[in-house]
């Protein structure tokens, strides 16, 4: 109880006396402060802060590592039970993703008597009413409808919840909706053109998420930024105050390093020996103990499915290696996989665990990649009866896919050679080099008479045209991604051979592409691919060849490709301008999603690609240098390994996600994001 009468007469006594120091009375006048506080606090004892939660949800341990007292329930009902007058309740969806918060019938007018102030999610019900069925997501996203101080959030901003589930409700304001919406960080269309529904709104007072965001790092929600603004939004309403460093998390799946880090000695052979076992960890070796629940995902139409069990044994390659992760993130944080069996994919594993092996005298990876060789070529898998009789235009070639042997991309095949060939070299082992010779003759027949192959080329229409024809079409096809490698591989048995022909297809080639660049070249995913994808075969026609055009043309890709990497050493992702796109942006939010993309919107989003760039550009810049004695060429090559090692996945938690690289990365924030709008290699594919 405060005697306001004396506290009057005190100040009073002191106000006829004459203080010499003035800091005597700031002593008095805080001491003042500190006695009201006090009174004040008796009458209004701290709330209660009550959640119900499993113990390793993100959010409650985010708040007991802020040292806020929490009191923490496995029981909804305990947790309202020990709710009192003005205490604070979060109800954070332990059901998620199959089943609703089920709350009691009086609930809401429990809160009301009580004056609870409560964050619920997922709830079988409203303050106004109940909520609908639970539906599945696949491509939407979360959009920020209002903006907000904390984290400099603006509306419109996306935070990227991956395979969510919500429940539906009638439309209304909200803090967030989700929605299918185009673009990288920002909902550039906005939502007016789109589907879209309530995700974090308040309802008579109380804050209500109709999925669940409080498991914010075991879901891998992304960017990071933008989902630390939402949570401290959920808590600032609740009068949770956390400050920013508080507000910080280690994701599930992080970078090696971060951008200014030291790399050790080591960190370049650390980083091969760590990819290599990638491999193994993941379980993306076929066994023949679970090669049966393999084929029934690989023979889907979308041959797609749940991570292989890591207690399952890795297989030893004689069954082949599956693609990858598929570019989604399911509730729990893990990723599908692509059960696919490709051809190129085989050939790559089998070329880095032999070259895993050097590092680390490993025979278990160069028996692996033994095995991975031998199925290539010897097993049925990419074969045809077509591709298998020496009278058929496809006889030599290698299909694209165990469920598509009757396809043949050049870009494919091109991989399938490089991969061999060093895969064979670092083996010590010739018995694959006619099959490999036979591989790139085979391509080199179905070449038109300017050097360009087309795309690919599929049965039976392969069938279609004489031998002759297929080699005199006057096909002029500027599209590096698909055309550029096969020109690498010829130029690489011109030098062993000196079959003219194969020399003058690829220069013929070589030189209209460099005629058309860059405003007439037909990009696939964007430019700097393209240039990344056309570095190998100039380096290479520059060894055959060294005069001035070819070093000229040498200059300028690299060039123009360099122009883009910045200081940390990752390569910009650029567009390319025109209408000469394959598979550019999407153009509305009803395109996000449905076709190959590329992992950016616009020009200057900070996005390195790995799956279409990056990779390529590493291995053609060091052949580029290798060739031209350019020492700046070096310094980029290195700049850009620098860059790899740093952002190799590294986690604890998933060990199919330690170890590999994603295809996109935020140079910027540094961290693993960009526009998932690919239909299935996305930013979070894995290579």
């Amino acid at each position: 109880m405060l005697h306001w009468k004396k506290i009057r007469s005190y100040f009073h006594q002191c106000s006829r006396q004459r203080y010499s120091v003035e800091l005597e009375g700031h002593y008095f006048f805080w001491l003042f402060l500190v006695f009201i506080y006090s009174a004040c606090t008796e009458n209004f004892p701290k709330k209660e802060v009550i959640i119900y939660a499993e113990e390793n949800n993100d959010l409650y341990q985010l708040l007991t590592g802020g040292q806020v007292a929490c009191k923490r329930f496995d029981l909804l009902q305990d947790a309202l039970q020990a709710c009192s007058a003005n205490d604070v309740l979060l109800l954070l969806a332990e059901g998620y993703p199959e089943r609703k918060t089920e709350l009691p019938d009086d609930f809401y007018k429990i809160l009301s008597e009580k004056k609870i102030k409560a964050y619920i999610e997922f709830p079988d019900r409203l303050p106004s009413g109940t909520t609908g069925p639970v539906l599945p997501t696949k491509k939407e996203r979360l959009v920020l409808t209002h903006s907000s101080t904390a984290f400099s959030l603006v509306e419109g901003q996306i935070l990227d919840a991956g395979l969510f589930s919500y429940t539906r409700v009638d439309d209304r304001d909200a803090w967030l909706k989700g929605a299918n919406v185009a673009g990288f960080r920002n909902a550039i269309y906005g939502l007016d053109s789109t589907d879209h529904f309530p995700i974090l709104f308040v309802d008579d007072g109380q804050l209500i998420a109709t999925t669940k965001l409080s498991d914010f790092r075991h879901s891998r929600y992304s960017p990071i930024n933008v989902v630390q603004g939402v949570i401290n939004d959920i808590l600032h309403y609740l009068e949770i105050e956390l400050d920013e460093k508080t507000l910080q998390w280690s994701p599930l799946v992080v970078p090696m390093y971060n951008a200014n880090q030291k790399l050790t000695d080591d960190a370049y052979r650390k980083a091969v020996l760590k990819g290599a076992s990638w491999y193994i960890d993941s379980r993306f070796l076929i066994h023949p103990q679970w090669q049966s629940q393999w084929r029934a995902y690989d023979t889907l139409p979308l041959p797609v499915g749940p991570p292989v069990d890591t207690s399952f044994p890795s297989g030893d390659g004689s069954l082949g290696v599956m693609e990858g992760h598929y570019s989604y993130i399911n509730p729990d944080g893990s990723q599908p996989y692509r059960y696919w069996l490709r051809a190129d994919c085989v050939a790559e594993t089998a070329m880095t665990l032999s070259m895993a092996s050097s590092l680390d005298d490993h025979n278990v990876y160069d028996s692996i990649a033994y095995h991975l060789m031998d199925f290539l070529f010897s097993s049925p898998t990419f074969k045809t009866r077509a591709n298998q009789n020496p009278r058929s235009n496809a006889y030599g070639l290698i299909g694209w896919a165990d469920t598509h042997p009757y396809v043949y991309y050049g870009d494919d095949n091109a991989r399938v050679l490089l991969g061999s060939i060093l895969a064979a070299r670092m083996l010590d082992e010739s018995k694959w080099n006619e099959e490999i010779v036979e591989l790139i003759l085979a391509n080199f027949r179905t070449t038109g008479k300017n050097g360009f192959r087309g795309n690919s080329l599929r049965e039976p229409s392969i069938e279609d045209a004489s031998l002759a024809d297929l080699m005199s079409r006057d096909l002029i096809n500027p599209a590096p991604h698909y055309e550029s490698w096969l020109w690498a591989i010829y130029l690489w048995l011109y030098d062993k051979t000196g079959y003219a022909p194969l020399l003058e297809k690829a220069r013929k080639a070589i030189s209209l592409t460099m005629e058309k660049y860059p405003d007439e070249w037909i990009w696939t995913n964007g430019i700097q691919q393209e240039r990344a994808r056309l570095i190998l075969p100039l380096a290479w026609l520059l060894r055959v060849e060294d005069i001035p055009q070819h070093r000229q043309w040498l200059q300028t890709v690299c060039g123009d490709l360099l122009q883009r990497q910045v200081a940390c050493g990752a390569l910009r992702e650029e567009l390319g301008v025109g209408n000469k796109g394959k598979y550019g942006a999407p153009a509305s939010n009803a395109a996000y999603g449905h076709n190959e993309a590329p992992v950016i919107h616009e020009n200057g989003d900070p996005v390195a690609d790995m799956l279409y760039t990056s990779n390529f550009a590493f291995f053609a810049l060091n052949e580029a240098a290798a060739a031209s004695g350019d020492s700046s060429l070096m310094a980029a090559v290195d700049a850009l390994a620098d860059f790899l090692v740093r952002i190799q996945t590294n986690s604890s938690h998933r060990p199919d996600l330690n170890g590999c690289w994603f295809r996109a990365f935020d140079y910027n924030a540094w961290e693993y994001y960009g526009s998932n709008a690919d239909h299935g290699w996305g930013a979070w594919g894995t290579l």
